[in-house]
This record gives structure tokens, C-alpha cells and sequence, in this order.
């Protein structure tokens, strides 16, 4: 295999392209948009399985470098009353930790190493068409057209490569609940940086984190229609917040109030539970393209890269394509759905029921030593072993 044409420019395709570099594998990422992500305030948070699989090519510094550890999540309801703890599973709680970031540092550190590894990366090219002939090809909405072995989708939520492969793939349900996210800095000093705070209040959910450096980031669920929020003004978006949360006792409400416009931002959610055909016609899919897990699983940004290096070792080691992809689902496919429906389990914008009960129920798993949530978190991608068909 010489080329490698990997669609969309996210955590997905990046780490993909970085995967493929690792194996030897020339790769070019083909990004719709005219430019890299922007600084606004939405953050996530990397765990331990995709620190483990970013080790394995060499990429883990890319977010140890711009991260601070989250060890675990406080919650507590709209009287300020603690719920519980959630401890978050690592291998070793000394030195590998679940690690928060913003998107945009991390999109930025994953494009600056796929180019120093020689990847190129094109903006400005949305994916139309493909043909396979051999080789595949690869058609763009300027009219352009380009060519490679095989085509990566790691185009998201609504990819185009799902389609493409396969006309009658599912399409992602969304959840009923959007999520609004902001940034802003010296507000809440009392909070621990380390700690993740979940708030459950009479109408909604939110909750926030804050940085060593008095930053915080925050997220509110809010219940409504898929597009209600589509094109909102910040100043709409915190008078929505303020009359889901009024009358509720919660320190995040104080964060919402002190953010500036701009760094409002509002998107919503979806699951997309399983997909019947992975790969066809020089084909496949990494990332939100392939699966899309409720955000409350914090899961999205690891499983991508899990995905990222997954797909690079099959087809570093299987000389055949075809063989290369099919292994690649045997791999992913068991997990990725269960990720998905583990999310779909948990809980929706307010209730904390499932989530309380899945913190009992891995809290008696660990004192009777069978692991509950482990399978989760401390998932293993052994890099240096050779895979076959």
C-alpha cells in the first residue's frame, strides 16, 4: 500500500495519519474546512485507553504537554448535596491518569506532529464521490479529484464516507439534549483541579472542571429540540441556562454567569449505535464516522485514536487490504458497541439514577475484585505484535 487518503482533519483523522506514518504508510488528510479548529471553550478529556494507544505510536507527549490530570468526578444535586464519587479506572493511578484539555490545543498538537512526521494535510477539499477502479479515487465539491490505495472516513457525526460505503447506513439519533460550553478564568478557586464536578438539578444537568491556572470549563445538558439552539446568541444561550437552573444551589451556574460571548458554543448530541458495513470498495471509518457514543461516556476523543491505531497496525502487518479491514472489525467492532451502548445506558440530561447505580454496582466489583468498568478504561493495544488475517 502507498497512499493512504484520509477524510477530515479531527482527533480522528489526524491520529489516524500519525498511526499510519508510524507504520510506514504514507498518508494525506483531506479537510473540509478552510482552516484548523479555533481556541472557543469546548475541552475533553483523554483516558487511559487512549493515552495507551497513543503510546503505542509515540504520541502520547501531544497531550501529557498540554493537559492537567482528572482523577475523578464529584457529583452532587441542585441542593449542593453530594451524590457520589466516581473514581475514574486507570492502570496506575502514580502515573497514568485521565487528562482534560481544550479540542483546539489538541487538534493543533495532532496536525503540527502529522506534518512533522510528513503527512500533508489539505483544507478546503469536502469529500462528494468515490470510485474504486484498482486504486481508489477520491472526488472533492471544487471539482478536484485525488487518488490513493484506500480512503479513511474520519469525517464525523454526519460523514459522508458512511454513506458512500453504504447508501442505507443508519443514521445518528440524537439524544435530546444539547450541550452548551464555555471557558472563563478566576471564578471558582474552592474547586480542586483534578476533579470533574456533575451537578444534577431540578431541570437539567451541568457540571465543570477548572484548570491548574484558575480556568474553568464548563457543560450544561439542556433537554430540547435537535436545531433549538442552532444559531442562538450567547446572550440567549445563558438566559436559557439561567431559567433551566434557576432556584438551584449549583457553582457552575456562577462560571455560566461570568463567561464572555465569545466563548459560548452550543452543539448537539447523538448516538449512533452500530453500523452494518464497515468497509467496501477501498473503503473504511474511524472516529464519530463509524460510532458515536454518548458524550457522558467521555469516550469519544480515546475511542477514536484506539480506533486510529487499530487501523494502522492491521494494515501494517496484513499485506492484503481487504484481509487488513476485515480484522480491523473483528477488532473494534465488539467494543465499539458496547462503548455505545454503555453511554446509551447511563443517563440522559438530568437523571442521575443509572449513573449512581453504575458507581455502586463498579464500587462492589472492585472490592470483590471482579472488575466492572475496567474492560472500559484499561483497554490495551498491544503495538508490538504481529496481526494476521
Amino acid at each position: 500500500m502507498s497512499r493512504v487518503l484520509v477524510i477530515g482533519g479531527g482527533v480522528a483523522g489526524m491520529a489516524t495519519a500519525i498511526a499510519l506514518r508510524h507504520a510506514g504508510l504514507d498518508a494525506t488528510v483531506y479537510e473540509a474546512h478552510p482552516t484548523g479548529a479555533d481556541g472557543k471553550g469546548a475541552f475533553l478529556t483523554i483516558m487511559a485507553n487512549g493515552l495507551d494507544a497513543l503510546r503505542a505510536v509515540d504520541a502520547e507527549h501531544l497531550v501529557l504537554d498540554r493537559s492537567f490530570a482528572s482523577r475523578d468526578v464529584k457529583m452532587r444535586n441542585g441542593k449542593d448535596r453530594a451524590l457520589g464519587v466516581l473514581t475514574i479506572p486507570t492502570p496506575d493511578p502514580e502515573k497514568v491518569i485521565p487528562r482534560t484539555l481544550r479540542r483546539a490545543d489538541l487538534y493543533r498538537a495532532l496536525t503540527d506532529e502529522a506534518q512533522r512526521r510528513g503527512v500533508e494535510v489539505v483544507y478546503g477539499k469536502r469529500l462528494v464521490a468515490a470510485r474504486q477502479e484498482g486504486s481508489v479515487t477520491a472526488f472533492f465539491d471544487d471539482d478536484t479529484r485525488t487518488g490513493g490505495d484506500l480512503l479513511v472516513g474520519a469525517d464525523g457525526v454526519h460523514s459522508t464516507t458512511r454513506t458512500l460505503i453504504d447508501p442505507d447506513a443508519p443514521r445518528p439519533d440524537y439524544t435530546g439534549w444539547n450541550i452548551v460550553m464555555g471557558a472563563v478564568r478566576d471564578v471558582l478557586p474552592s474547586s480542586s483541579r483534578d476533579s470533574y464536578y456533575m451537578y444534577f438539578g431540578t431541570k437539567a444537568s451541568c457540571g465543570h472542571t477548572t484548570a491548574p491556572d484558575g480556568e474553568t470549563w464548563w457543560f450544561a445538558n439542556v433537554p430540547c429540540g435537535e436545531e433549538e439552539l442552532a444559531g442562538a446568541t450567547p446572550a440567549e444561550l445563558r438566559s436559557r441556562l439561567g431559567e433551566l437552573f434557576a432556584g438551584d444551589r449549583i457553582d457552575t451556574v456562577e462560571a455560566i454567569r461570568e463567561t464572555a460571548d465569545e466563548q459560548f458554543m452550543a452543539t448537539a448530541c447523538f448516538q449512533l449505535p452500530t453500523v452494518p458495513t464497515w468497509s467496501r470498495a477501498g473503503m473504511t471509518l474511524v472516529g464519530d464516522a463509524l460510532h458515536v457514543a454518548s458524550p457522558v461516556t467521555t469516550q469519544g476523543a480515546s475511542m477514536a485514536i484506539e480506533d486510529a491505531v487499530t487501523l494502522a497496525h492491521c494494515l501494517r502487518d496484513i499485506p492484503d487490504t481487504t484481509a487488513a479491514l476485515r480484522t480491523y472489525e473483528r477488532l473494534r467492532r465488539e467494543r465499539v458497541e458496547r462503548v455505545v451502548n454503555t453511554g446509551a445506558r447511563m443517563l440522559g440530561p438530568k437523571n442521575p439514577g443509572p449513573l449512581l447505580r453504575m458507581i455502586r454496582d463498579w464500587a462492589i466489583s472492585r472490592q470483590t475484585r471482579k472488575p466492572d468498568m475496567d474492560w472500559l478504561h484499561l483497554h490495551h493495544i498491544d503495538w508490538d505484535s504481529e496481526l494476521t488475517g
